[in-house]
């Protein structure tokens, strides 16, 4: 078999912004601030500029130098949260007798692989060696903590667990076998995950990175359906880590402690410091940043951050924060390929979930970050907020994409929509109705969340959706040669010829992981025993 070509160019495309018609106030109507002075200026307190850089590299230098180094786990920090003690909602049971609807009645395809990237100007990624460590006093960022003021995820702070907060308690070795078990995973689909983490390991490169076009390395191009984006390596190597991470694998331990612990050092190493905050710089990349890695990155480290609590990990995580705050667009609240640009709603599901990851973390995000994400997807709506759209400055009329509702209702749940909310239910009685997807691992990976948080991962509704797509994914990975583990991507969907089959593979491997990845929102307790630690605290108390 012929050898992979030498890496390629990414495809550059740009589409036309129409005009927003969006009738209501804009986040910066309602708050004082400044939307022309650079945010994070804003949140550290009115410190120069200079002296905030300078802050920013040190602590990054820092990250960058010690990533090796044992340092003792710091105790997570107490978050505040607002007890959600609704029961879970029962649906209309007529839709248990709606059979789904195929796959093709997903109206819209995203493009959460396109690039509109400044190639005019390389950037060069600065090399920092470990002679450049120094010590210096606590720099961390005057943010404001907005878990007190907007719940982008309810969660109670772990005990002593290494975890960060219940949140993630999934994860754990027993934490992930109780979960498989109550919310109807089997040992089929977790040989599946393993199957997955087995081969994405087995197609990392030697630098620790890894490659939409996973041929090279081990695999020598003996895998077929090679990504189209081959620069784009900060982006893969956030998305390999990801389905590591949530079956429990950290570079501290694990099975595959080793191969996350040279993935996130190779992820650091693209870091690109700026007065923004640091981003990552896809290798051989020209211009930049990209803001999808960006995304994906910030949840990669701050998932890591959270699970170990490694001291080493803060900085990079907080200062990617900072970026993804002074990204975002300031009058319309979305995020998109570059900086500042007006959002779409593919990757504005990417940078919420940075912040859901970075709220789980006890990292700051000031809230009105938060409020003019919730304002972004008030222009987004379909359908009164049953469903949302891709691009909502298109200049054609708003069409409802299943996708793209998936992602935003998941994003309305992490900003603390109400269970009960009639616009949520209708929301997710849609999805139900459409059904998972064959041939689109991207709606398949949001819509799972999505009915899993809404039923809590119990019951009819979950049962239904549940197996059809666990016994789908179970039965359509790939068994022998060396694609075993891996998925074929049916290549009708422009992120699947661009990400290929590693693409492919981590979204399918993270969607049977959706048991364990992220507890359930709307449940009082998390996790089984969490009966237990509160009579332990209600005996010491008396």
């Amino acid at each position: 078999m012929n050898s992979p070509p030498p890496l390629g160019t990414p495809e550059v495309s740009s589409k036309p912004a129409g005009k927003a018609t969006k009738k209501k106030l804009r986040v910066e109507d309602q708050v004082d601030l400044d939307e022309n002075e650079p945010l994070l200026s804003q949140i550290t307190g009115g410190m120069p500029s200079w002296l905030a850089s300078l802050m920013l590299h040190l602590a990054a230098i820092l990250a960058l130098a010690l990533w090796t180094l044992p340092l003792t786990s710091r105790e997570p920090t107490a978050l505040s949260s607002a007890e959600v003690d609704t029961e879970i909602v029962e649906l209309n049971e007529e839709i248990l007798d709606i059979e789904f609807q195929t796959e093709d009645t997903d109206l819209e395809e995203t493009s959460e692989l396109d690039v509109e990237v400044d190639l005019d100007t390389e950037i060069e990624i600065e090399s920092l060696e470990s002679s450049e460590a120094m010590t210096f006093e606590d720099t961390s960022l005057d943010l404001v903590d907005f878990s007190a003021d907007i719940g982008m995820m309810e969660a109670t702070p772990s005990s002593g667990s290494g975890m960060g907060v219940e949140g993630l308690s999934g994860r754990s070795a027993a934490g992930r076998r109780r979960m498989v078990r109550k919310a109807g995973g089997s040992r089929e689909s977790e040989q599946a995950v393993d199957a997955a983490l087995l081969w994405l390991a087995r197609h990392q490169l030697p630098d620790g990175s890894w490659s939409f076009d996973h041929r090279y390395g081990e695999c020598n191009g003996q895998c077929s359906h090679p990504g189209e984006k081959a620069k784009l390596r900060a982006g893969a190597t956030g998305l390999a880590l990801l389905p590591f991470l949530g079956a429990g694998n950290t570079h501290r331990e694990g099975k595959y402690h080793d191969i996350v612990e040279r993935g996130g050092a190779a992820l650091v190493q693209m870091l690109k410091m700026t007065p923004d905050g640091a981003t990552v710089i896809d290798k051989d990349v020209k211009g930049g940043p990209w803001m999808y890695s960006h995304g994906i990155a910030s949840m990669a480290l701050s998932e890591a951050f959270a699970m170990t609590g490694d001291e080493t990990l803060r900085a990079p995580a907080q200062s990617l924060l900072a970026f993804t705050c002074n990204a975002q667009d300031p009058k319309g609240g979305g995020w998109r390929y570059q900086p500042r640009q007006k959002g779409d709603t593919s990757v504005m599901g990417w940078h919420v979930g940075a912040l859901k990851s970075g709220y789980m973390a006890s990292l700051q995000v000031p809230p009105i970050v938060v409020q003019r994400a919730s304002y972004y997807l008030d222009t987004a709506e379909v359908d009164g907020g049953v469903g949302y759209c891709y691009n909502p400055y298109s200049p054609e009329p708003p069409k409802y994409s299943s996708t793209c509702s998936s992602i935003g209702l998941l994003c309305r749940m992490y900003m603390g929509m109400d269970q009960t909310n009639p616009v949520l239910q209708r929301g997710v009685e849609r999805l139900l109705k459409y059904g998972p997807s064959k041939n689109n691992a991207y709606y398949n990976y949001y819509a799972a969340q999505v009915i899993y948080q809404f039923t809590g991962g119990e019951g009819p509704l979950w049962k239904k959706w549940n197996d059809k797509l666990r016994d789908q994914l179970v039965a359509t990975q790939e068994t022998e040669g060396h694609q075993a583990g891996s998925w074929t991507p049916p290549h009708k969907s422009h992120a699947q010829k661009s990400g290929g089959r590693l693409y492919v593979t981590a979204m399918s491997a993270m969607t049977l992981e959706v048991y364990y990845r992220l507890m359930p929102i709307y449940q009082k307790q998390a996790t089984e025993g969490f009966d237990a630690q509160e009579e332990e605290a209600d005996d010491k108390e008396k």
